[in-house]
């Protein structure tokens, strides 16, 4: 049993956890064998990851960075941060709480240095804005520590991190949620959260001036083209920069009321091609170091026509995961299984990610 991402599913798999609705209704049962049909109804109906029986990774999950109970308790913690907020117009907050969290995440990465970020999202678009500032969060100290922050510095970037997004609570929902582009207006409207998470942070005084920076700067780009300041080069702070590339990967590969989810790999091109861009180059490299571009369970043809699963990502070598072969160069089933492990075969790569085998 694996957990798979639904655009990575092939007809006749079998399901292995039921999947539900919200509101309790089952989409699919377990031992419900996958069509081409049931897998566009799950994407159709929003459904990114869900657990299947294939044979290929038998008995293997993809290991997280941090502990799905760590995770979540920090998911809660920042959904009561941000619902009070917006109720009570300011940042009420006991500091050390947040650092608390902050230091969990960093301890657990550091404690699993070996492993690499593999975008598995269990996220619905109820918490989305949560579980954003969660990944957010930990995408950032994965850098940090890549690029040698110190564990004070570690503190101060997570917390802002995890807060980048708190001026959004003063931004009208039918704005937020709306599932169409937003008019001239609307997006000017949209573009003033930074500025209200500066001065929200700024006015508890409780979390000093670069939690505040990292709110106001999150959507600034190392070319001058971002806002709300235009900044350009090093006046662009380097830890909302971290907290910035960090926050575009994660909402590129999110699925969201106006647009489907970009593929891991399709956002991590994207993110290479922002050096001295939107980014200083160093800190788009620290970042890349530590994403898969093609997670566990990922299917995928080689340029010589195998067709195989990833297993794993050496992490700082993104582009050159080890995958289990299961059809040969001509696409003929391999009655045993093989890895090959891309990293220490020269020139063998991956030319497309499949999602049906008939693609």
């Amino acid at each position: 049993m694996r957990l798979a991402s639904v655009a990575s599913l092939w007809p006749g798999m079998k399901v292995a956890r039921s999947i539900y609705r919200d509101d309790g209704k089952e989409i699919l049962r377990a031992g419900e064998i996958l069509s081409k049909s049931k897998i566009e109804k799950l994407l159709l109906v929003g459904i990114q990851f869900l657990w299947v029986e294939d044979g290929y990774l038998s008995n293997t999950e993809s290991q997280d960075v941090v502990a799905k109970e760590t995770r979540a308790a920090a998911v809660r913690q920042v959904k009561s941060i941000l619902l009070e907020t917006r109720e009570t117009g300011r940042l009420v907050i006991e500091p050390q709480t947040l650092y608390s969290t902050v230091n969990q995440f960093t301890d657990q990465i550091l404690a699993q240095d070996n492993l690499i970020f593999n975008m598995i999202d269990l996220r619905n678009q109820d918490d989305y804005t949560f579980a954003h500032s969660v990944n957010v969060c930990i995408l950032a100290l994965m850098t940090g520590i890549t690029m040698g922050l110190s564990r004070q510095e570690l503190t101060v970037l997570g917390a802002g991190a995890l807060l980048h997004d708190i001026g959004k609570v003063k931004i009208p929902d039918q704005i937020l949620n709306k599932p169409d582009s937003l008019a001239k207006q609307e997006f000017l409207i949209m573009q003033q959260h930074p500025v209200l998470g500066y001065q929200i942070i700024k006015e508890s005084k409780k979390l000093g001036d670069v939690p505040a920076v990292i709110a106001l700067q999150h959507h600034e780009n190392y070319d001058g083209s971002g806002y709300p300041a235009g900044l350009r080069g090093d006046a662009f702070h380097l830890y909302a920069q971290i907290t910035s590339i960090a926050d575009r990967f994660d909402a590129i590969t999110a699925n969201r009321v106006y647009r489907k989810a970009f593929p891991p790999h399709e956002a991590y091109e994207m993110c290479a091609a922002s050096g001295n861009y939107y980014f200083n180059q160093e800190v788009v490299k620290a970042f890349l170091y530590n994403i898969a571009a093609y997670p566990k369970g990922t299917v995928v043809e080689l340029n010589n026509g195998m067709i195989g699963v990833v297993l794993d990502t050496p992490k700082g070598c993104s582009l050159f995961p080890t995958v289990r072969v299961f059809l040969d160069e001509k696409q003929q089933p391999i009655s045993e299984h093989y890895e090959i492990s891309l990293l220490d075969k020269a020139g063998l790569s991956i030319v497309r990610v499949l999602q049906y085998p008939d693609e």
